[in-house]
């Protein structure tokens, strides 16, 4: 192949993975909702084990886990990047609590829930 078709190839893919990337990430809109603070219990699974479970705080838009992460807003809740390529989204379950996916490099790799501890 020429060196000019290689170019078109890798442009092409790095649209599609931009593309890609905002399907599973959602484009920026107003956030309407938010965490609330509080204590929860924090539960991580991956093919149906639990990685860890422990108590985790919001404190005001911040989830507070094994480090401090800013608590990015969405309509039904929020996500949190945990580091470069990890989300979670936290969507309100309807009972004070909030579940999601846990995405890495764009493909769920497991689910977070944060349980209210009354």
């Amino acid at each position: 192949m020429s060196t000019r078709a290689n170019r078109v190839m890798i442009r092409t893919a790095a649209i599609a993975v931009a593309v890609g990337a905002a399907t599973v990430f959602g484009v920026a809109g107003q956030a309407s909702a938010d965490v609330k603070p509080g204590t929860y219990t924090s539960t991580t699974l991956s093919g149906g084990v639990v990685l860890l479970q422990r108590t985790a705080h919001v404190q005001g838009h911040d989830l507070v886990l094994i480090g401090r992460y800013p608590i990015h807003s969405t309509r039904n809740g929020g996500y949190v990047d945990l580091f470069p390529g990890h989300r979670v989204i936290l969507n309100s379950d309807g009972h004070g609590g909030y579940t999601g996916p846990a995405y890495f490099g764009g493909a769920v790799i497991g689910s977070i829930s944060l349980t209210p501890q009354r």
